[in-house]
């Protein structure tokens, strides 16, 4: 299972992507907010997501209607070959992943400050994937039946939102395991991005249930790495260490 940051801070994704383990960013409206990034810093503001971690990023429209939907999408494709479109699992949703994920958009970068000999363009250029149809990330899914009809109409991940489905009293790791039984059953291409992941237990949870990725705040992130006994182990060694170095 890939590990993702649900986040659009720049420095909490500048950390994970220090760990070696951080596969992907998934970002929406909200974390945008909270990162201070108003609309027209949006665009730089993911080439600089892209440029620290070089791995996928899910950018969210705001747009309610398909034809919106599907201007902002393309839009979004053309600032970074590592841009995922995020969509929501509506009517109007369905329509916009249909068409945009039969469209081809070619991502220029432009407008980002590390353009000019950026490795990462080279090298999505060498492998001829800068000229693409848009992934897309079907997000607000809280039925198997959403996620099947998000997949039909051309997304490449879809978003069940684990936490929110708790919260109301169902159960969002179920879920999980419902899709992933059935898209093993129907051999249905598509990945599973387990989302609003609320601690540590739901991202064991999910994995187990047969989550492709699973998505999750900085923090929760932190503490999957946290243990006292780890803690008190390696201070042990160390005393350890210490104490026979004083002895020579």
């Amino acid at each position: 299972m890939d590990f993702y940051l649900d986040t659009a801070q720049l420095e909490e994704v500048r950390a994970a992507a220090a760990w070696g383990v951080l596969r992907g960013v998934t970002t929406n409206p909200s974390h945008m907010a909270r990162a201070g990034v108003r609309e027209s810093e949006m665009r730089r503001h993911v080439q600089e997501l892209c440029w620290i971690a070089d791995v996928p990023i899910s950018v969210e429209v705001v747009a309610l209607e398909a034809d919106g939907m599907v201007a902002q999408g393309l839009d979004f494709a053309t600032w970074s070959p590592h841009v995922v479109v995020k969509l929501p699992t509506t009517v109007e949703g369905l329509k916009a992943m249909a068409r945009l994920s039969r469209s081809k958009v070619t991502a220029s970068c432009q407008g980002c400050t590390h353009l000019t000999d950026c490795p990462i363009r080279a090298r999505f250029a060498q492998q001829q994937r800068l000229i693409r149809q848009p992934e897309i990330n079907a997000t607000l899914i809280f039925t198997v039946n959403q996620a099947l009809l998000a997949l039909a109409a051309g997304a490449s991940y879809v978003s069940p939102f684990v936490g929110r489905l708790d919260a109301v009293g169902e159960d969002g790791v179920a879920l999980v395991a419902d899709l992933a039984q059935i898209l093993r059953v129907q051999q249905q291409p598509g990945k599973i991005i387990a989302a609003a992941l609320r601690h540590p237990v739901h991202v064991t949870a999910v994995a187990r249930a047969g989550a492709h990725i699973a998505t999750m705040a900085y923090t929760i992130l932190t503490q999957l790495i946290e243990h006292p006994l780890t803690t008190a182990g390696l201070e042990a060694f160390l005393q350890d260490y210490r104490r026979s170095q004083e002895e020579r």
